[in-house]
Formats: structure tokens, C-alpha cells, sequence
């Protein structure tokens, strides 16, 4: 709802107020007219202009150096909140009234002038009223209305009436015409057609009925209405018919509800009623059949299928309801406890009439007890409870006799004990509970005129006090009891006997049972203070089943106080926080508070009457509300409200949205914050809500707020929706919004990623192809050189030794012999060396041939017989320079060492793979030696020190006349195969 105010405009969403003043954008605080056209455009009537709100805009103050007449709007900004339009006329710029018919044009009110705004909504367009009469400054327009004819009617601030026709013709009404002022407040047209006219205060005032058919230059006055003829005041200031056909007169000194009689035309109501202030200044209805008055201390709703409240001024005894019962012959009565008296105040059909009844002088204490107390039987004798029993008032024609007849006191129970409850079951006997010294149930039988203690038998005593009675369809009558201990009980008594229920056996009976109630289908409810509200659907069963309904149910508080029924089968439950309605066939509950007119949110007393009204006492005052049947439910709204982005508000409208299309947001912003609300909830209801996050289930909440912080990278739907009391629920409002991943994540980085991974991978692999392209040109380089530079002067230097050793005369001989075999011997280790380097015997097959051949050289110019055995299945292994230079040599040394100084005649050799271990084994049958680290040879040493360089393990196992055995073990780090 929006309110109009000196100050600016407000908007309640049913949670809070949204103000917009000039802060906001608007021309000028004082707010006149608010209308929503057709396609939901809103327009809001200033003393500065004409503001129409753009829901998306930003807020910024209203800058007047900026505003520039038609045929432009103001727009200071074109992102703004408000667009604010003028007339040419600078007398026109306040803007008094709005008016859209039913084409969609809009009419506006200024003050000096009525205009039209034009089909592009750019400008206002001037209508022409006619011309003016002499001394007319101003042309003040204060209410337009069109009629079921066509007619527009304008009610002006000084200058009469105007009836533009449908056919464009202007007519203007004034005292030549009947009128008995031409100070125009307000012009309403009813359902049945009637035109009224308000007027306010000037040379007359009051209200004017307008004949069916006005002519000029005759009187259009029906009939004329002011104090006399019983309204409330003389100036008017609205009119209005609400949705039940009631015709309401806003005045100066209270609110009319127009009654039409010919003694009284009015049903006033004032401060007295309920009303902040008796100044009426407008009134309307909401969509819920509401009425809601603008009065000069604020608004005020009365509800039209809420409550209506009574205290003091209206007849009541006090604030705090003791009792409601009603008489034999159907008249209402409420009585109250001040301690040291009990009047009673009966009902009048409008209001309560106070009954002080004559009690003795030395009553000074009333009692307690509450609901059950006062009571008139049916005999129509009165019974009130005292501080020592109860008084008796015989049968009188007219209740407010009880304040003349002189009661009989009569004394029940043992002394100091005081009534705590009064009931009269279906055969006339009454049942008493008492309280005080001893906590007693008594029983007076009519037919036998005989008092029953029933303490004893019952359990009542000093910690179970009988607190409620009930009579149920079957003829049982129940009785619950109260206690601050675990000894709760509920009592049956049937067929003259009695059974008692415990609390020990039934855990639901706890605390006390402050009223009992049997509904229309015969079940028995129960107001626990301590376990809520219990129904028991047997009661005629050995063994109680009760249903339970606390708060997890719907119910306010799990402290119950009163139950009754309504005629359409709800539950009306008061407790210490409001009034819970319960539907039992659908679970459904609504809850009422002082928001929807309880004077009290404490609700202690139920009662219904045979009229189907419900009452309602509280702790301020007494409450009745008529039920209605319930009305076809439409759905509610869900609107998002609010949007922030890591604490950032983001551009919403200030209406809500039901949609927020998909937001993209930076890597970083990962903390997104929803604010939601529900609209169209009916008296009493409160909403409650359902969200779900992507394919997430549906989350129930009371808040209307919502944070989702630390979102990973993504697309993120986010939907919410209303649900009523009935479980009738809204469509969904959604937000979608996508979290830009972080830069290393997106795909063009990773892609980016992966080529230059790629190319860098390809890049290293081939340089190091080149280099090791380079590397085998060299060694083959270094091996060509070798064998073709210094293997050729090698052997050259071997023949010319031969040459020279055969020349030779002089007895140099044995020296040319050594060079020659120091050159073959170089020949041999550099044609080992060219072997070792050149690319070409990498593998191990290649080593093998050479370990192969080089032995068949060796061992056959000595005769010894050898045993080769050569690995098959691995001879396409990579093997590196260095391990095959120093296997071969190792290999070399051990085989020259067999040949030269064993004297063996067989070797074998056993040369393997097994396990990426490269195992030889060269054994002879020689003379063998005796190993002695001190004293081996050159040769032992270099192959253990080349086996030790290779992390091999080299072993030599020789002895006297046994052979030897050199075993070499060598671990390959990598298996590579040609």
C-alpha cells in the first residue's frame, strides 16, 4: 500500500516501510494523489509537478535549477528515480488530483487547471473548461470522477462543478444551479448511481445529494446533508462505497458510516471507537475488503473480517475478561474479577451495559478463578464465587436488578477456601472446585439437593486442583485438572462412575489443563499450558490417543489457554502470544495478533454465541470477531527485493521483480546476498517461504534473506516462493546469475596453457634431438679422426719399426721390437676407444660381437677351448658409451689374464640380462693365484675400480690348482630398446 503524506510517499510491503521524498527525486515533499494506471505505471501528485517513478532508477535529490517546463520532463538525470513533468502554467505546478478512465487516459488536477497528459506521456495537454468568470484568478481542481455515462464531473476548489459530456460539451454548476457553495471537496458516484458531492467550509457546508438528471439553470441538489440531519461535522473531506455496499463519509469530527434514516443519516465514529483521531481526511479498501483511514496521527485499518475490541468506555468492567456466558434467554453477559468485587456487563447488541450487583459490604475478595466462575442457571438464578463460597441471586426479570437484590451467601468447602470453578452439567448439577487452604471438588445433585466432597476419591488435593469441566456429546462429563507438579490428571465420569487418566500414563497430560472444549463432531480439546493443544477423537475409550499440535504444528506458543469452534469447524486457539485458527481437516493454521485488531496478543477466554459470534477475552480489553466461510484463495506474490554482490547493491527495482535475468559477474565476486518478500496474505496469515539453489531441493526458511558466499565458478539459478498457511504457493521469483571463472581456469588461458606447454615440450625435445644429433656426428667425427688420422700414423710407426728391425746391424733390435708393440697395442685400445664412442655399436648385441670376437682372437692362437654364452632375447638394448667401454674393458682384462697367465685349456663365459641386471661370469681351469689386495697387479685394480665407477659389484674367486672365476654384476637404470 502507498500513503500519501506531507513528508513524502510511503510504501508498505506488509513488513516495512519504503519513504521517498525529495531526497529520492520528487519535486516536493508534500504528496497530494497517488495512481497506478493500467499498465502499472506509477504516478505520484506533488505541489512540484507530476513524478512518475522509474522502479530501476537511482535516487538523487531533486535539483529545481534543472527543472524546464513542457513540452520537456525535468530528467536531471536519465537513470533517475523520478521523471518530474510541468505544465506550462507556472500557477498549475501543484498537482491535487489523478484520474485514469477506462481507455487509459489520465487526467490531472492542478492547481489552476485540468489537463490531460498526453498518448506519448511527454507533456501535459490543457483541457479547456470554458472560459472564466470575471475575478476567477484560479481554477483549483479537487476531485474528478467519471460516471456509468460517459460524463467526467470535476469538483473545484472554488469555483463549482464542471460536467464534461461524452460528447465534449462543458457545463459548469454553481449557486445559480442549486449549489449551496461552490467549495468542492470531494465527488463520489455509488453503485446504485447517485452522485454525491462533499463540501467544505465556506459560506455552507455539508454533504450534497445530486438529482438523477441535473439540467442547467436548475437546481441539481437532491438533498442536502449537515449536522443536523446527524453528520459528524459539516466539512467533508471523502467519500466512499466499500466492497459490502456501505457508504462512508470521511468529516473533520469523525468517520460516518451513512445510515440513510430520517432521524439519523449517520452511525459515527470517533476517538471513542477505537480511532487515533477524529479528523478524517481519506479513506480506502485494500484488496482484502480492509478499510484504511488517513487521519492526521496516521492510519488506521479496520478489518472487515477482523476484530472489534471493548473496554471501559465501552461498558466493560475492566480491562480483563473473567468470564463469558449467556442466559437462558440468549442474552451475553462478561464478567470481571477486581479482586474485591465481580460486576458483569451485558450486551446490547452495540455495546455493554456495566451491572454492579449488590454484594454484602464485608465481601472484600472475589476469588481467582477464571471462565467457570459467574453464572446464571437454569432456574435463571445468578451465581458469583467469593473469597468463602458463593453468592445466590434468585431469578430476576431484568439483570440490572442484581445491583438492588440482596444475595444468600452460601459457605462451601472447609474454611479459608475460596471458588476456583463453577459448572452446571446437562442434569443441573453443579460441580465446584475450590482452592485456598485445601484444593477440594464438591458436587451439589439437584434432585437430591445433596453436597459431595469427591477430594478423596479424585486425587484433588494439595497438588492437583480441578481447573476445567466439559460436558462431551456422549452424556461424559470431563474434568481436567491443573498442577505445578508431574501428578497431572484428566478425569471421566461416566454411568455414576469415575475413571481418572494420569499423567503416568499418559505423558501428554502435563502442567495445567486451563479449558476444555468438544467440538461439533463430538471431540474432546484440551489447552495444556505445558504440552499445547490436545484432541482426543474417542471419548468413549479405556485408553486415551491424543493428536498433538505444538509449534512445530503452526501454533504460536506451546501454551494454551482457551479453545472454542466457529460454525464452519475451525479451532480457534488463544494462547499467550495471539489467536492460532486451526482447520483440523488440513493441519492449516493462522495465526492472529494485535496486527490484525486483538486488543491483547495474551488470549485467556474463548467463548462462542449462539449467533455464531466468537469472543475473545485478553489482558486489555475484549475482542469478537464473525467468522466468514472461507473465500476462494488466490495465490500470494514473491517479489525479489534486493540484490548484493560482495556487499555491492545492485540495480533492483524498488516495486520487486519477479525476474532477474542472468547477471555476469567477475571471478571475485563470489558472495551474492537475495532479499525476498510475499505479498498477498489475508487477515491473519503469515507467510512462509521455500527456497532452492540450482537442482538443489527446496528449503523451507522465515527469513527473507538469503547469503551464498565462497560460489565457485559457474552458472547459478536461485529461485524462492511464498506458501500460505493452506499451502497454497507462488509462482517462483528467480535470480540467474554466472561467476566468471578465474583467469587460469577460463579455456583460451588453459588451451593457452596446453599449446605452450606443448611447445615448449616440443621446443626441448628437439634441441636436445639436435644436440644429440650433434653428439653422434661428433663421436663419429672423433672416431673417424681417430682411426683414420692417429690409427694411421700408429701404424705406420709399427711397419717402419718392422722395416728398421729388419735393417738393423747395430743390435737395436729389441728396442724397434717394443716400439713396434707399443703401436700395435695403441692400435688395439684406440680401435677399442673409436669402437666405444661411434654411434654405430650402441646396442648390446654390438658389445656381445665384440666380447665375442676379441675372446675367439685371444683364446684360439693359444689353443684353449672356449664356451661362449651371449644373451638372446635383450641384444637390441641401449647401452651407453660408458658402460660399454667399461664392461669391454673389464671383459679384456679378465680374458688377456686367462690367456697369458693361467695355463688353463678351457674358458667358458656366461654373459646375461635378467632383471635389468647385467651379469658375466668368465671361468678357467688354470692354475688359479692366490688374490691378495696388497699385491694384485694393475690390471686387478683397474677392473675393480672401473666396476666400482659403474655401481657394479665385481668378485674374483680364485685359488692354488683350482681356476678362476671373475663375476661382475652391473644394475641398468633404464631398459632402452633400439
Amino acid at each position: 500500500m502507498w500513503f500519501c503524506t506531507q513528508e513524502g510517499i510511503s510504501r508498505s510491503d506488509g513488513y516495512a516501510f519504503t519513504n521517498f521524498t525529495v531526497n529520492e527525486g520528487l519535486p516536493d515533499r508534500h504528496v497530494n494523489d497517488f495512481l497506478e494506471t493500467g499498465d502499472g505505471t506509477i504516478w505520484i501528485a506533488t505541489d512540484g509537478g507530476l513524478a512518475r517513478l522509474n522502479p530501476t532508477g537511482i535516487r538523487f535529490p531533486f535539483d529545481e535549477s534543472k527543472q524546464i517546463p513542457n513540452p520537456q520532463s525535468q530528467i536531471p538525470n536519465p537513470k533517475s528515480l523520478f521523471t518530474v513533468y510541468l505544465p506550462d502554467n507556472e500557477r498549475a505546478k501543484e498537482i491535487t488530483v489523478l484520474f485514469e478512465d477506462e481507455s487509459g487516459r489520465i487526467f490531472v488536477g492542478t492547481s489552476d487547471g485540468l489537463y490531460e497528459l498526453a498518448n506519448d506521456r511527454t507533456k501535459l495537454e490543457l483541457v479547456n473548461l470554458g472560459e472564466r468568470t470575471s475575478g476567477e484568478e484560479r481554477l483549483g481542481i479537487t476531485s474528478i470522477i467519471k460516471d456509468r455515462r460517459g460524463a467526467m464531473w470535476i469538483g473545484t476548489l472554488e469555483s463549482g462543478l464542471f460536467w464534461i459530456q461524452p460528447s465534449g460539451a462543458v457545463e459548469r454548476f454553481g449557486i445559480a444551479d442549486g449549489l449551496p457553495d461552490t467549495h468542492i471537496s470531494v465527488v463520489r458516484e455509488d453503485k446504485s448511481g447517485r452522485l454525491w458531492v462533499g463540501l467544505r467550509p465556506n459560506k455552507s457546508t455539508g454533504l450534497l445529494l445530486l438529482v438523477a438528471e441535473p439540467q442547467k439553470n436548475q437546481s441539481i441538489v437532491e438533498r442536502h446533508y449537515r449536522e443536523k440531519e446527524g453528520l459528524p461535522a459539516d466539512w467533508i473531506t471523502d467519500l466512499f462505497e466499500s466492497s459490502d455496499g456501505k457508504f462512508w463519509v470521511g468529516t473533520t469530527l469523525g468517520l460516518c458510516e451513512w445510515q440513510g434514516g430520517e432521524t439519523s443519516v449517520c452511525k459515527t465514529y470517533t476517538t471513542k471507537n477505537d480511532l487515533c483521531d477524529r479528523e478524517v481526511w481519506s479513506i480506502t479498501e485494500d484488496k482484502d475488503n480492509n478499510l484504511w483511514m488517513g487521519t492526521r496521527c496516521g492510519t488506521k485499518k479496520w478489518t472487515r473480517y477482523g476484530f472489534t475490541t471493548y473496554k471501559e468506555a465501552d461498558g466493560m468492567g475492566g480491562p480483563n475478561a473473567n468470564s463469558i456466558f449467556e442466559t437462558a434467554a440468549g442474552e451475553l453477559f462478561v464478567s470481571f474479577s477486581n479482586g474485591t468485587s465481580r460486576p458483569v456487563s451485558r450486551f446490547d447488541g452495540e455495546r455493554f451495559e456495566l451491572i454492579k450487583p449488590n454484594f454484602p459490604v464485608k465481601n472484600n475478595y472475589s476469588g481467582w478463578g477464571w471462565k467457570q466462575t459467574v453464572w446464571q442457571d437454569r432456574s435463571g438464578d445468578w451465581w458469583f464465587p467469593n473469597g468463602t463460597g458463593l453468592y445466590h441471586f434468585p431469578q430476576t426479570a431484568r439483570a440490572a436488578d442484581l445491583s438492588k437484590i440482596v444475595p444468600q451467601e452460601i459457605v462451601v468447602g472447609t474454611k479459608k477456601t475460596q471458588i476456583f470453578r463453577f459448572y452446571e452439567d446437562s442434569r443441573g448439577d453443579f460441580w465446584i472446585a475450590t482452592v485456598g487452604e485445601a484444593h477440594e471438588l464438591w458436587r451439589w445433585q439437584r434432585s437430591t439437593d445433596v453436597l459431595q466432597n469427591l477430594t478423596p476419591e479424585l486425587g484433588i488435593g494439595k497438588y492437583r486442583i480441578a481447573s476445567a469441566f466439559v460436558e462431551d456429546k456422549s452424556g461424559n462429563l470431563w474434568i481436567g485438572t491443573g498442577t505445578d507438579t508431574n501428578d497431572a490428571a484428566l478425569i471421566r465420569y461416566r454411568d455414576g462412575q469415575f475413571k481418572v487418566f494420569p499423567q503416568s500414563e499418559n505423558s501428554s497430560l502435563a502442567g495445567w489443563m486451563r479449558d476444555l472444549f468438544v467440538d461439533g463432531k463430538g471431540r474432546l480439546w484440551i489447552a495444556d499450558s505445558t504440552t499445547g493443544l490436545l484432541r482426543l477423537n474417542d471419548v468413549n475409550a479405556d485408553r486415551l490417543n491424543f493428536i498433538g499440535y505444538t509449534p512445530a504444528e503452526g501454533l504460536s506458543s506451546i501454551g494454551v489457554s482457551c479453545v472454542t469452534e466457529d460454525a464452519f469447524g475451525r479451532i480457534y486457539v488463544g494462547t499467550g502470544r495471539g489467536l492460532d485458527r486451526l482447520n483440523p481437516e488440513t493441519g492449516q493454521i493462522e495465526n492472529f495478533t494485535t496486527a490484525d485488531g486483538l486488543p491483547n496478543s495474551e488470549v485467556t477466554i474463548a467463548y462462542r454465541d449462539r449467533q455464531n459470534n466468537l469472543w475473545f477475552g485478553t489482558s486489555d480489553g475484549l475482542a469478537r470477531f464473525v467468522p466468514e466461510p472461507e473465500r476462494p484463495r488466490q495465490p500470494p506474490n514473491v517479489l525479489i527485493t534486493g540484490l548484493r554482490v560482495s556487499g555491492v547493491p545492485q540495480t533492483v527495482s524498488v516495486l520487486g521483480e519477479k525476474q532477474i535475468a542472468l547477471l555476469e559477474l567477475d571471478s571475485d565476486q563470489r558472495q551474492v546476498t537475495i532479499d525476498f518478500l510475499g505479498l498477498g496474505a489475508s487477515l491473519g496469515e503469515r507467510l512462509k517461504y521455500e527456497y532452492r539453489f540450482d537442482e538443489s531441493d527446496w528449503t523451507q526458511t522465515a527469513e527473507r534473506t538469503v547469503n551464498f558466499a565462497n560460489l565457485s565458478a559457474g552458472a547459478y539459478q536461485f529461485e524462492v516462493r511464498a506458501q500460505t498457511a493452506d499451502r497454497i504457493y507462488s509462482q517462483t521469483a528467480t535470480v540467474s546469475f554466472r561467476i566468471a571463472a578465474p583467469i587460469w581456469q577460463r579455456w583460451w588461458f588453459v588451451a593457452s596453457v596446453l599449446l605452450l606447454t606443448a611447445l615448449a615440450i616440443y621446443l626441448f625435445y628437439k634441441n636436445r634431438v639436435a644436440r644429440l644429433l650433434e653428439m653422434e656426428r661428433m663421436r663419429t667425427r672423433i672416431a673417424t679422426d681417430l682411426h683414420d688420422d692417429i690409427g694411421a700414423n700408429l701404424t705406420r710407426i709399427s711397419l717402419l719399426s718392422e722395416v728398421a728391425k729388419q735393417k738393423s746391424t747395430n743390435g737395436n733390435g729389441n728396442l724397434l721390437t717394443s716400439i713396434a708393440d707399443i703401436a700395435r697395442e695403441s692400435v688395439a685400445s684406440m680401435n677399442d676407444i673409436v669402437w666405444a664412442i661411434s654411434p654405430d655399436h650402441d646396442s648390446l648385441l654390438d658389445l656381445t660381437v665384440r666380447m665375442r670376437r676379441h675372446a675367439e682372437e685371444i683364446f684360439a692362437l693359444r689353443d684353449i677351448d672356449l664356451e661362449f654364452h651371449a644373451p638372446a632375447s635383450d641384444a637390441d638394448l641401449k647401452l651407453s658409451v660408458g658402460v660399454r667401454r667399461d664392461v669391454l674393458l673389464i671383459f679384456k682384462e679378465a680374458v688377456n689374464n686367462a690367456a697369458r697367465h693361467s695355463d688353463c685349456t678351457k674358458v667358458e663365459i656366461d654373459f646375461r640380462l635378467n632383471n635389468a641386471m647385467l651379469f658375466l661370469r668368465i671361468e678357467d681351469n688354470g692354475k688359479g693365484f692366490v688374490t691378495d689386495a696388497e699385491n694384485d697387479g694393475q690390471g686387478l685394480r683397474s677392473m675393480t675400480r672401473r666396476a666400482g665407477a659403474l655401481g657394479g659389484n665385481l668378485k674374483i674367486d680364485s685359488s692354488k690348482s683350482t681356476g678362476t672365476i671373475v663375476e661382475f654384476e652391473l644394475p641398468l637404470p633404464k631398459l632402452s630398446r633400439v
